[in-house]
């Protein structure tokens, strides 16, 4: 048997529990965000289904790091405020963000409605970063949400960049559901849902994922990669203003873009 044999079922044990100490880390931290109080070792391993043992060795690793401090038996554990100092460091450096987050304020601020930058990642959409209006009735959405490609203005914008034997492929393996009596599942529609965005220079979803809500969406590269402007909305605000919107984010995206990526 060869040696590389002999080590890699070893490997991928070890690969396998790596994984998963980052899949609590990041439980623990999602845990705090939504609850926002202190939490002792009992619940912490109770809400989030960990062994004693395992919740006690990763809160005690992130407590001598400093990620989190003890607050005594009867209260438990409590985030620093060191998460937020590194995530605005890695925010405030990040090579997108930097050039797109003045363009979503404006985006904002000139329609009133929710302005997002999204990424395409694999099959889906990843909302990087979120700019919300100050009303009461809005689009809500927070960075890292993921949406599905297939019913999102912001999917198709994205679909739209790729060519046609890439698309198709992930067409086909797209998991379509039916999110309202609006969503487009068909294939063949679907399809020619992204072609009539191309050829309007702009993409909707009227009421697809989230029943009276309107998206419109322009696609953009920069680098090698496909990301897209959105704007959304109740639709009673946006039926009127799909086209002017549209247009706009289409100008806007078409100065971000990177000629790299038409390479």
């Amino acid at each position: 048997m060869l040696k590389s044999e002999i080590k890699a079922p070893q490997a991928t044990a070890e690969r396998s529990a790596g994984v998963k100490s980052a899949v609590r880390v990041l439980d623990v931290l999602e845990f705090f965000a939504k609850t926002v109080e202190p939490a002792t070792l009992a619940r912490l391993c109770a809400e989030l289904d960990m062994p004693k043992s395992s919740g006690h060795a990763l809160m005690e690793t992130l407590r001598q790091q400093g990620y989190v401090y003890w607050l005594g038996k009867h209260h438990g554990y409590y985030p620093t405020r060191r998460w937020r100092d590194q995530g605005e460091a890695i925010t405030r450096h990040d090579p997108v963000l930097s050039l797109v987050s003045e363009e979503l304020h404006q985006i904002s601020a000139q329609t009133g409605e929710t302005a997002i930058l999204a990424k395409r990642e694999e099959h889906h959409v990843l909302y990087l970063e979120v700019v919300e209006p100050d009303r009461t009735l809005r689009f809500s959405a927070y960075a890292g949400q993921i949406k599905p490609m297939h019913s999102a203005a912001s999917g198709r914008a994205l679909l739209a960049l790729i060519d046609e034997e890439a698309r198709s492929q992930v067409l086909q393996q797209l998991d379509r559901v039916a999110y309202s009596d609006l969503t487009i599942t068909d294939l063949g529609r679907l399809r020619q849902a992204i072609s009539d965005g191309e050829a309007a220079g702009y993409h909707v979803a009227i009421g697809e994922y989230q029943s009276d809500t309107t998206a419109i969406a322009v696609g953009f590269k920069f680098g090698t990669e496909c990301y897209a402007l959105l704007v959304g909305g109740p639709t009673q605000r946006l039926q009127d203003h799909i086209e002017e919107i549209g247009r706009m984010l289409a100008t806007r995206a078409a100065k971000l873009e990177d000629p790299a990526g038409h390479k």
